[in-house]
C-alpha cells in the first residue's frame, strides 16, 4: 500500500450516533475523524421537513464541530457533511439522528412567581384591595339616597295624576 492511502480521513464516532434520539437539549454536534481534516470541510443539518438549520463550523485535529445558536426543537434531523482529507482528498457523507427533549415551558412559570412575590413584597396593597372590593360591591348593590328621593317623587306625581284625572270625571 502507499503512503497516500493511509493519509485519508475516514469518518469515526459521531454525537449524536447515526439512528440516535437525543432526549437532552442539543445545541451541538461532533463528528470524528481517523486523521486531521483541512479547512474547507463543513456540515449541513436539514430538519425532517426540508428546512436548513443555521450552523457554525469549527474545525479541530481530527474533529468537525457543528454549534447551533439555540438547542434544536423536537424533529429529525440529516448532518450532509465534507471534508478535505490531510492528503487533500475529499469525503463526504451523511448521518441522521433525532431530538425528542422534554419541552420546557418558563412562560407558565413567571406569572406564578410573580404573584408571589407581589402578595409578600407588600401587605398593605393586598389587605387594601379586598376593602377597596366591598366598597364597590356596597356602591353596585345598594340604592343611593338620590336615587330613593327620585322614586319617591315619581310615585306621588303617579298617584297624583291618578287623582287629578278620576276627579275630572
Amino acid at each position: 500500500m502507499s503512503a497516500t492511502a493511509f493519509a485519508h480521513s475516514y469518518i469515526g464516532e459521531t454525537s449524536p450516533a447515526d439512528g440516535e434520539t437525543v432526549t437532552e437539549a442539543l445545541q451541538e454536534i461532533t463528528l470524528n475523524f481517523d486523521g486531521n481534516i483541512e479547512q474547507g470541510s463543513y456540515i449541513d443539518v436539514t430538519s425532517a421537513t426540508g428546512t436548513a438549520v443555521d450552523v457554525t463550523t469549527t474545525i479541530g485535529e481530527g474533529q468537525l464541530i457543528g454549534t447551533f445558536a439555540e438547542p434544536l426543537p423536537n424533529e429529525s434531523y440529516t448532518v450532509d457533511w465534507s471534508i478535505i482529507s490531510e492528503d487533500g482528498h475529499p469525503l463526504e457523507g451523511a448521518y441522521t439522528f433525532t431530538v425528542n427533549a422534554p419541552i420546557e415551558e418558563p412562560v407558565a412559570e413567571e406569572p406564578v412567581t410573580e404573584e408571589i412575590e407581589d402578595v409578600t413584597t407588600d401587605e398593605n396593597e393586598a389587605t387594601e384591595a379586598p376593602s377597596e372590593t366591598a366598597n364597590e360591591e356596597e356602591e353596585v348593590t345598594g340604592p343611593s339616597a338620590t336615587m330613593l328621593i327620585a322614586v319617591v317623587v315619581g310615585i306621588i306625581a303617579l298617584v297624583g295624576g291618578v287623582f287629578f284625572f278620576l276627579r275630572k270625571n
